[in-house]
């Protein structure tokens, strides 16, 4: 049967996600759904067959990565995304108030009405959440090794320490400064400064990416650095000049170094990309199905 005689709304799983195995079950229990199980590197081009045969609505299911993987084959067309949780942690879709329950993710991405999200960039790349350099980089991928012998949790927790132990910095040219830092920071949206909502967004804060880079010299520094923003939040730090952060439609990253090619991390996935790294917001930039 071909795409154009298709009467079921295309699903995609990625099954190397989280829950997949259970919301697999789920899914093949629902005869208004097609399930199309593919790894990340196929989907895009998969999805990218549906959006071209005019499909109204195609559904997801994953973590962030995947959604934002989705997100860019759809971003500007008359395609909407229906969002079904699927990962270990579903940031975008506890922003966007999406049921975590997948039962009633799939109602709802079948029956409610799409409306425009932000999303941002780096280079041409988009991301629906977060993106960073530097220190979460290698965070992520000592988890993601340490993951083939542990659970996810007890991974994250061993990576924090070896990276917390293994702190450097680079420097970067951030617009018109030069900075040495460990870590940059970008949101989709304003963040909380403060602890514990620390890099949660703000319900009332700016439409616009929100970077947050960290000056530090040294790994002692970064410690107390960190440790500090922990018991006052960020702001007191920035005042302080330890802390730069603002809001902004655009960004640039150069890396003094000249490297061509960074490691970036965007929604939790790590890529490679060139440099300089150019960071824009989209506003209004994809369609998915929300609660009203």
């Amino acid at each position: 049967m071909s795409i154009s005689d298709c009467k079921k709304t295309p699903v995609f799983i990625n099954p190397e996600s989280g829950s997949a195995d259970n919301i697999m079950n789920l899914l093949k229990q629902d005869d208004r759904l097609e399930i199309h199980a593919t790894s990340a590197l196929q989907m895009a081009d998969e999805i990218r067959k549906f959006v071209e045969a005019g499909e109204e609505r195609i559904l997801v299911s994953g973590g962030d990565g995947t959604l934002a993987l989705a997100g860019g084959v759809l971003a500007g067309t008359a395609t909407a995304l229906g969002v079904i949780p699927g990962g270990t942690l579903n940031h975008f879709a506890g922003r966007m108030g999406i049921p975590v329950d997948p039962k009633e993710a799939v109602e709802l991405a079948l029956s409610g009405a799409p409306q425009a999200v932000n999303v941002a960039y780096v280079n041409d790349r988009l991301f629906i959440n977060t993106s960073s350099v530097g220190a979460y980089v290698q965070f992520v991928r000592t988890r993601k090794h340490l993951e083939q012998r542990m659970n996810y949790h007890l991974a994250s927790l061993l990576a924090g320490i070896r990276r917390l132990l293994r702190l450097s910095s680079a420097r970067i040219q951030l617009d018109d400064q030069l900075i040495r830092t460990p870590l940059v920071f970008i949101g989709v949206g304003e963040r909380e400064l403060g602890f514990p909502s620390l890099g949660k967004n703000r319900p009332d804060g700016e439409n616009a990416l929100h970077l947050i880079a960290i000056r530090s010299h040294n790994p002692w520094e970064t410690l107390k650095l960190a440790f500090n923003a922990m018991l006052r939040g960020i702001d007191p730090l920035s005042r302080e000049g330890q802390v730069e952060h603002y809001t902004t439609d655009t960004v640039e990253l150069y890396y003094r170094r000249k490297k061509r090619h960074i490691h970036v991390a965007v929604d939790g996935e790590l890529t490679l990309m060139q440099s300089p790294l150019r960071y824009r917001y989209a506003k209004d930039g994809l369609r998915v199905i929300l609660p009203a």
